[in-house]
């Protein structure tokens, strides 16, 4: 009886402490958010910036049909002057090294040359998709998770040593045997 109470003990132990784990989540409501983007327009032309994966990608297509741009040459300065190394990476979509680690939003200059239009055009992205750190976004921090897991195990504890307090204390009796009675 006592080895049951003691595994008790330690499945309500373990399961408290797996909440503690990263990655490991209960009930997760929030969906992944998208990288963060924005759009702008030159001429007849559409370009979606999107900041993701220390790069920054920029779509180049017609504004009418959405398809890709070709011949276009695109250039990107950031707000403080610095030119981005653009690369072509296919028809209609540029690649550049970007890396916005400590921003809160960036600025850009955007200059486009192509058929279907060319101009300059400013565009800001904010950056919405980076983790609360103060814990502020109503997801329990590993503090919290560590304190629930220590409360659960508590918890169980106390149950299995009343458990074993309560089997202990009574008396067992030997079973009768049972059968029909017989009268003399």
């Amino acid at each position: 009886m006592r080895r049951l109470g003691f595994s008790v003990s330690v499945a309500v132990v373990a399961c408290g402490l797996a909440l503690c784990l990263p990655g490991v989540a209960l009930a997760d409501d929030e969906a992944p958010k998208p990288a963060p983007r924005t759009t702008l327009q030159i001429g007849g032309v559409t370009i979606v910036l999107i900041a993701a994966s220390d790069h920054l990608y920029a779509f180049v297509d017609r504004a009418e049909d959405n398809a890709p741009v070709r011949k276009a040459e695109l250039s990107i300065d950031s707000v403080d002057g610095t030119s981005l190394d653009v690369k072509q990476a296919s028809e209609g979509l540029y690649v550049a090294p970007f890396n916005r680690t400590g921003h809160m939003h960036d600025a850009f200059m955007v200059s486009l040359e192509s058929p279907e239009g060319t101009g300059d055009a400013q565009a800001e992205i904010a950056y919405d998709d980076l983790p609360d750190t103060a814990g502020s976004d109503g997801r329990p921090s590993l503090a919290s998770k560590l304190a629930i897991a220590l409360v659960s195990g508590g918890i169980g504890a106390i149950a299995s040593a009343l458990f074993l307090l309560w089997r202990g204390g009574r008396k067992l009796t030997a079973p009768r045997p049972v059968g029909t009675a017989q009268t003399v």
